[in-house]
């Protein structure tokens, strides 16, 4: 039996994988020696150019994501989110050739009401927000560093194809504390 904070992560992953299907990318989960490097799942586009002044048709990004039912800090259009010291150093890297994202799952706090199913719908309950911690500063802090995640940056199939695009033209998204 899979543990609470297990189906977190499934439907995390359930959540990515269907935006990025829905936007035309593929999403590939990684085993756990590429998680230890920070790295949960990767998204590549392989042929398409995604724009006029694309200079990339097959690329690929990389993905940590997180799910959590617990009330996190709201303020000025982003929340607070605690992610472990390793996790947030292996994103904040600059020196790496494909882009890192930092996905957060925000579920109800009732695990029933995570997802729901009838004969008309699907319906997972909330949404994942995404933030880039590129060149975000180091820390002293031993266990967990807050990172602002902004309400904007909802993954949409959209918003995941304008994320695309932006890295198809070489665009480096830093971090805005």
């Amino acid at each position: 039996m899979l543990t609470e904070q297990n189906i977190e992560a499934e439907l995390s992953y359930a959540y990515l994988h269907a935006v990025a299907s829905s936007a035309g990318f593929s999403c590939e989960y990684r085993n756990r020696h590429l998680d230890g490097a920070g790295v949960d799942a990767t998204i590549t586009e392989d042929g398409r150019k995604l724009a006029d002044d694309s200079v990339l048709t097959s690329f690929s990004i990389d993905i940590q994501i997180k799910a959590t039912y617990r009330d996190l800090s709201e303020s000025e259009g982003r929340y607070s989110y605690p992610l472990a010291v390793p996790h947030y150093d292996k994103l904040r890297l600059e020196e790496v050739a494909s882009p890192r994202l930092l996905l957060v799952l925000r579920l109800p706090r009732d695990p029933a009401q995570w997802l729901q199913v009838t004969h008309e719908t699907l319906v997972a309950r909330r949404c994942v927000h995404w933030v880039s911690l590129r060149g975000a500063p180091a820390t002293e802090n031993k266990t967990n560093q807050t990172v602002y995640v902004p309400d904007q940056n909802l993954l949409t199939p959209v918003g995941l194809t304008d994320l695309m695009t932006r890295f198809s033209r070489l665009e480096v998204i830093p971090y805005a504390a």
